[in-house]
């Protein structure tokens, strides 16, 4: 089951996928699937597509 918008579609979370604080940022201009978003609660760092992938930021903390 894909659970991320498709390409050219907004891409905002409205929580930490880690700790499910609503209190996410990015500095990013440009929001898309590659935008690398930071949990200010946990201090997660992450962007949709390297999840989707299980990329190493499902166990790696910063």
């Amino acid at each position: 089951m894909n659970r991320l918008p498709q390409p050219g579609t907004t891409v905002a979370p409205k929580a930490c996928p880690f700790c499910r604080s609503p209190d996410v940022k990015t500095t990013s201009k440009d929001v898309n699937v590659s935008t690398y978003w930071r949990c200010l609660a946990c201090g997660q760092i992450w962007n949709a597509d390297r999840l989707q992938r299980g990329g190493r930021t499902q166990t790696y903390r910063y």
